[in-house]
């Protein structure tokens, strides 16, 4: 591993990248054993200005990576004993985390991302920047329900980093962003690096822009909130990251300065929780990632238009860093990607593994499971069985698939057992685990540990839901269609439909509800159609149209009951023939679905935090 060597190996994949992929910049950093080996941009910046992208003097925005900083920031304060790692959080804090599950929250849930916490996403994002809470409004108004109790399940939590960079900046009194300044970036002499949003004016001019493709216009500045946010509003140079990469790798250590003691960060690099031996864990704050052989810790991070990775091979000394600015078409993960050809690079690795087959097993964990990360108690619960519910199914060859997770060239990993519940990736070197908890419910673990997924029940499926979703539309819509297409026929071959006014008003009644039901779930799936391309929708403004849409769903309830009824009415007086009885029955059917959906995804909830 030379500088030369790396950048001709990368000069070799990441243009060819951007290329396909549509992205309009890069930026790389490798260190080793406290230097750095390789730093280069690649594309632009600014594609209409043609402007290229600077390792040292270009801003990308590096997502969740930022929580590595607030983690450290922690650590700094547990080495000078301002907070106990396993103490209640509440004694840190000027409002209360509740005791749901009788057991506290600790800061040491917080960084293992096992706090218990669903997941929320109002006020993800906004779109100017007197919308921006501070971090103590935010905080305080936006706590989660817990629906896990602490220290059990891991459920990737933003809110949970936010809480973490409250309570640094109530511990160290001074604001969270000025903390970060004088005890990370400043020690480590990261100039180009800051979690205030917007920028400063002397950052603005070397900040890249954002794309969804690089064919495609700039976009704004995100706004992450709060202000500042811990979870992920920072914004650096590539540069800048190799001074916090060697820190770490360095146990603390940078140049002649110490950001931890040894022993701290030798405490914050150990896996610290974990669902299963064989697959990877929590560190403080990192997560392992371990391949080709090594023990990696690391951190990913996301943005709207900035993708980013960071590694760090403590063992070799090794830390690697890179983002991209645009999201690009998506057809291939292009950090993973490049992450591992890099390491079968520079360390190859090759492991024959003994593999038994297992049908057995293979039947026993087929279904769909439901990832630990989701809303569980507020609006959006049944989005989550459709954004991640992978599906388990067995090949003819004895392996299991799971359709969620493609190799790079988009196929279906394929895993074969190796027996006790464990499943080899054919071919590569992940691990699938199955096994139950104390209620005899099914969990997979996979290599990533921010997560597990669990066999959904009934209401929780994603095909049942569908089935049951298409069927009341189906037969709802087909209603309002029919009813004038009917009248036009029997007008235009003179047999007009004999009622009594009773009779009429009933199927008026069952038409109205129809619409009214209709109109509904159209609204509802509209706002998270345009909301989740769009998060700022998800804010305090839209609260008052979601009060109008719960109405109409109150009044759709009510009006599916007396639909039902009304349609069981006008069958006892009808002809009762064959298409009538089943049309009868199937309007019946889609009225109870239909009440059975507002129920079971608590869109009449009270409160709206979502």
């Amino acid at each position: 591993m030379t500088a030369s060597d790396v950048e001709a190996f990368l000069d070799g994949m990441v243009p060819m990248q951007l290329q396909r992929e549509d992205i309009a910049g890069a930026v790389i950093i490798v260190v080793k054993d406290g230097k750095i080996l390789f730093s280069k941009g690649y594309g632009f910046a600014d594609i209409k200005s043609r402007t290229p992208v600077s390792p040292s003097a270009t801003l990308f925005r590096p997502g969740s990576i930022s929580k590595t900083f607030t983690w450290t920031a922690v650590m700094q304060l547990i080495e000078q004993g301002k907070i106990n790692l396993d103490a209640d959080v509440n004694g840190y804090l000027d409002f209360q985390v509740p005791h749901t599950f009788g057991r506290p929250v600790t800061l040491r849930n917080l960084m293992t991302h096992t706090p218990g916490f669903e997941e929320v996403i109002k006020d993800l994002s906004v779109d100017r920047p007197d919308q921006l809470p501070t971090l103590q409004a935010f905080v305080a108004a936006h706590e989660p329900n817990q629906i896990y109790a602490p220290g059990t399940v891991p459920a990737y939590s933003n809110y949970g980093a936010d809480l973490a960079g409250y309570i640094v900046q109530r511990v160290s009194g001074m604001p969270f962003e000025r903390y970060i300044q004088k005890n990370i970036f400043g020690p480590l002499g990261m100039r180009h690096a800051a979690f205030v949003q917007p920028l400063p004016d002397s950052l603005k001019p070397i900040m890249s822009n954002g794309y969804n493709l690089a064919s495609e216009d700039a976009k704004p500045f995100e706004l992450v909130p709060p202000a500042p946010a811990p979870d992920g509003s920072m914004s650096v140079a590539g540069e800048d990251m190799a001074a916090f990469m060697i820190a770490h790798l360095q146990n603390g250590k940078y140049g002649d300065t110490r950001i931890l003691q040894q022993q701290t960060a030798e405490t914050m690099h150990a896996r610290q929780f974990g669902m299963d031996p064989a697959v990877n864990g929590m560190a403080l704050g990192f997560y392992e990632e371990s391949r080709n052989g090594l023990r990696i810790i690391g951190h990913g991070g996301d943005l709207s238009y900035f993708h980013s990775d960071m590694h760090l091979v403590l063992d070799k000394g090794l830390g690697f860093f890179v983002s991209y600015n645009s999201s690009g078409k998506g057809e291939l993960d292009v950090r993973t990607a490049l992450w591992h050809e890099f390491l079968d690079r520079y360390f190859p690795f090759s492991a024959s593994h003994a593999e038994a087959s297992e049908k057995q097993a293979a039947d026993s964990v087929a279904g769909k499971y439901l990832s630990s990360r989701r809303a569980q108690t507020t609006i959006l619960k049944e989005l989550w069985p459709v954004l991640a519910e992978p599906s388990v199914s067995q090949n003819a060859d004895g392996t299991i698939q799971v359709d969620s997770m493609k190799d790079f060239s988009g196929h279906p990993k394929r895993w074969r057992s190796i027996g006790g519940m464990k499943f080899r990736e054919v071919g590569g070197q992940e691990l699938l685990v199955f096994k139950s908890n104390s209620s005899g419910r099914l969990q997979m673990i996979t290599e990533d540990p921010i997560e597990i997924f669990q066999r959904v029940s009934g209401t929780e499926n994603k095909t049942v839901l569908t089935f049951a979703l298409s069927f009341i539309t189906m037969v709802f819509a087909l209603t309002l269609l029919l009813w004038p297409v009917g009248a036009l026929l029997r007008r235009h071959y003179k047999h007009p439909l004999t009622l009594d006014p009773i009779q009429r008003r009933l199927r008026l009644l069952v038409k109205l509800v129809c619409a009214i039901d209709l109109c509904a779930l159209i609204a509802f799936a509209g706002i998270l159609a345009y909301g989740f391309s769009n998060l700022s929708l998800f804010s305090d403004p839209l609260d008052p149209w979601l009060r109008i849409l719960q109405l109409i769903f109150l009044i759709g309830i009510l009006g599916s009951v007396a639909m039902a009824y009304s349609t069981y009415r006008l069958w006892r007086t009808s002809s009762r023939g064959l298409w009538t009885t089943i049309y009868s029955a199937g309007l019946v059917l889609a009225s109870f679905l239909f009440i059975w959906f507002v129920a079971v995804s608590r869109i009449l909830q009270v409160g709206l935090k979502y």
